[in-house]
């Protein structure tokens, strides 16, 4: 496998990943930057047990603990977010509408632990699977599940709520 491969399979989901966990775009370059080092340091330890994709997301989760653990502890709590201001109030009414909604899903994820973000961004946006999810956060298949239901329940909880 070739660094060059791995970058373009990686590197949407891993910008995306961190971009959500971090609410900090730059913050996310950074971090990005750091995880595709270490994917190019230690690309001949790469055995394909798991996919590139799902390499890189582990990769990428763990450089996130290592900086909110050090940096930014905040980001690892559960905590409710203000909405953000709009800064483009002429944009078209069905623009702005779904630029609410997914601004309000994004209050309603940071609002459970970074685990239970983690897990619902890599199934429901990342569209990974249990046995891909398990290899990233060191779960059982089985355990995924059980977590993706939970988060699930409580992501409605305050969706609803």
């Amino acid at each position: 496998m070739r660094f060059a491969e791995a970058y373009e399979e990686c590197r949407d989901p891993v910008y995306g990943y961190l971009v959500y966990m971090t609410k900090d775009t730059t913050l996310a370059e950074d971090l990005s930057q750091e995880v595709f080092l270490r994917m190019f340091l230690h690309l001949d330890k790469f055995r394909g047990e798991a996919s590139v994709r799902t390499w890189g997301l582990r990769i990428a989760r763990n450089v996130f603990l290592s900086y909110a653990k050090k940096k930014q502890p905040l980001l690892l709590e559960e905590q409710e977010w203000e909405r953000l201001p709009d800064h483009h109030p002429s944009q078209p009414e069905e623009e702005a509408l779904k630029k609410e909604k997914a601004e309000e899903i994004r209050r309603c994820l940071m609002c459970l632990s970074e685990q239970e973000r983690t897990i619902l961004l890599l199934r429901d946006f990342q569209g990974l699977s249990y046995e891909e999810i398990g290899r990233i956060m060191e779960f059982t298949p089985e355990v995924v599940k059980s977590r993706i239901y939970r988060a699930r329940q409580k992501f409605r909880k305050v969706y609803e709520g």
